[in-house]
């Protein structure tokens, strides 16, 4: 239970951060946007034109490497979104007053060290489905196990990526140095933002539910309209909370200030090691 409240307090800390800068939760919006235009840019035409090729075998390899390629591209998109809230959140912690404008020129001035990224996180995601898909069920558990370590152990890649100028693989180093032993306490943050998550999309579901049951067509479109709306706001409030959360960890175990709001033994005990 303490790790949990300890998730809840980083929760509302890392809001109280937000919360001064709104304008940052735009961000995760666009990059989602951006990500879904991505994908689907490349990887719509490269199925029309390969999916349905006679050359099954040769047509397949060149599909699934298009596919990969969209989902790089995705990834680079979204990578390029949290690296701005990350900014964001760390010219606030400077004392400044960050705007869309300021946050983006830092990202943007690592876009290439940021594809680097979506590079690496793709490869490891492909490599993963490979030996779920082969090996049953002890590829699934190695896959999740090996997902949950990847995820754990880079948690605070784009902050050293960012702050750093280092390559995708100096930072997924540099983040595992960092974050070593600490394995319960991110597993605990990234589970609890979850929960949070799915507490505050429940209502909007039920309210959902409840106007596409009536039957009208005019009050299905409006309560469908209206979760689809809600959800994404969530989703945006939540990833815009984990940057800022990713933000305020790198400053604290690099000896940088954070904001007064996380208070030292929040921080203290996401890097406490077992």
């Amino acid at each position: 239970m303490g790790r949990i409240r300890n998730a809840w307090t980083i929760a509302k800390a890392s809001w109280a951060v937000l919360s001064k800068d709104r304008e940052l939760l735009v961000v995760p919006l666009v990059a989602g946007v951006g990500s879904l235009l991505a994908l689907g840019a490349i990887a719509g035409p490269g199925y029309l034109l390969l999916g349905g090729s006679e050359a099954e075998q040769s047509s397949g390899i060149a599909l699934w490497i298009v596919l990969a390629v969209a989902a790089v591209a995705a990834a680079w998109v979204s990578a390029i979104g949290q690296a701005t809230i990350i900014a964001g959140a760390a010219q606030r912690m400077d004392g400044g007053d960050p705007t869309l404008g300021s946050a983006f020129a830092v990202a943007r001035g690592r876009v290439g060290r940021l594809l680097e990224w979506a590079l690496l996180a793709t490869v490891v995601a492909l490599v993963l489905d490979q030996v779920e898909q082969r090996l049953g069920v002890l590829g699934r558990i190695v896959s999740w196990l090996g997902s949950a370590a990847f995820s754990v152990l880079s948690f605070l890649a784009l902050p050293v990526i960012v702050f750093e100028d280092v390559g995708a693989i100096e930072g997924f180093k540099r983040s595992s140095r960092l974050l070593k032993g600490t394995w319960g306490e991110q597993l605990t943050f990234n589970v609890g933002l979850g929960l949070l998550g799915f507490a505050a999309v429940l209502p909007g579901v039920l309210v959902g539910v409840a106007l596409a049951s009536t039957g009208v067509l005019a009050v299905q479109v409006v309560g469908v309209s209206l979760l689809v709306a809600w959800v994404l706001v969530v989703v945006s409030v939540t990833s815009a909370l984990s940057a800022v959360f990713k933000a305020a960890l790198y400053r604290w175990a690099t000896g940088a200030p954070v904001d007064a709001a996380f208070g030292a033994s929040a921080l203290s005990t996401a890097f406490r090691h077992r």
